[in-house]
């Protein structure tokens, strides 16, 4: 049996010391949480403008029948939207991830300059 006392052992575990330094562990562990909120941020900023772009572009090209277009141009946004999100937490890579939100982006805001927004 162990004759240590818990006040002891209290005041141990309580004591001030010199700020401990950043281990490897931590570092890496603050890395993750820095990409899984870099990815959060892309899914949904860039989901969002994606999303835009994507009801712009559709809308501006069925502009002939406004009711059926605004109501597919939400839809297909909405949907885009929730993709995206999915998208970027499931790809393995995050420059991937980044390149595959901004590259469509891009496109799309060219063709809605092209179709006259």
């Amino acid at each position: 049996m162990n004759n240590s006392n818990p006040a002891n052992s209290l005041t141990a575990s309580l004591a001030v010391g010199k700020p401990k330094k950043l281990q490897h562990s931590d570092l890496s562990l603050l890395k993750y949480r820095f990409m899984v909120f870099y990815r959060f941020l892309l899914a949904i900023v860039g989901g969002y403008a994606l999303a835009s772009l994507t009801a712009m572009v559709v809308a501006q090209a069925f502009s002939e029948y406004r009711a059926a277009a605004v109501m597919s141009a939400t839809l297909l946004a909405f949907s885009m939207h929730c993709a995206t999100f999915i998208w970027v937490f499931m790809v393995h890579k995050t420059l991937k991830a980044t390149l595959g939100i901004v590259l469509p982006c891009l496109l799309l805001w060219a063709m809605t300059l092209y179709l006259g927004a």
